[in-house]
């Protein structure tokens, strides 16, 4: 169900969007997607970010076209690479030495969109939360906030916004 949705987000945003979706980069191998986050020490759900990853590996930047950098309607939130995820799934380790509001989501959620500073939508790792999306705002003392009960509602939801060229539910 997940790559059916994903194929249809792709659809969508191509229609919308298609500089960005021409600058999607190709998915990557399972496998390697794997190694990764077993490195990362990224351990639960892990299934919407093969998913994910496998589809397309985020998307090439370029400062000409910022306007056209993210893939949801009047968004700021734009799909970086897996290995930059990473990289800021461990990142919330060290910033809760710093920032003690972080503990709270270190090892418990993955990025998958970034906002360009200290804002992340994120999946939920805990198999019991059928990879809830949440919203890590770094400036807030309660820094998570629920968007959307699954990743596959999450889907259906951008894939609406691409459509009808209108905001992600959760930032209306």
């Amino acid at each position: 169900m997940t790559k059916t949705l994903l194929q249809k987000f792709e659809n969508a945003l191509r229609q919308r969007n298609p500089i960005l979706a021409d600058r999607l980069e190709g998915g990557l191998p399972e496998r390697r997607i794997r190694d990764m986050l077993h490195r990362a020490k990224v351990e639960g759900n892990v299934e919407p970010i093969v998913d994910l990853f496998g589809w397309k590996n985020g998307a090439r930047a370029d400062p000409s076209v910022a306007q056209y950098a993210s893939p949801f309607p009047n968004s700021e939130y734009i799909f970086m690479d897996l290995e930059m995820m990473v990289v800021d799934f461990r990142g919330f380790d060290e910033l809760a030495m710093y920032h003690p509001r972080y503990a709270n989501v270190v090892g418990k959620y993955f990025p998958v969109f970034w906002n360009g500073s200290d804002c992340w939508m994120a999946v939920d790792l805990e198999p019991s939360n059928q990879s809830q999306v949440v919203l890590i705002e770094g400036q807030l003392e309660n820094i998570t906030r629920p968007l959307y009960d699954s990743f596959h509602e999450f889907l259906k939801d951008a894939i609406r916004a691409n459509e009808a060229n209108d905001k992600l539910t959760c930032f209306k």
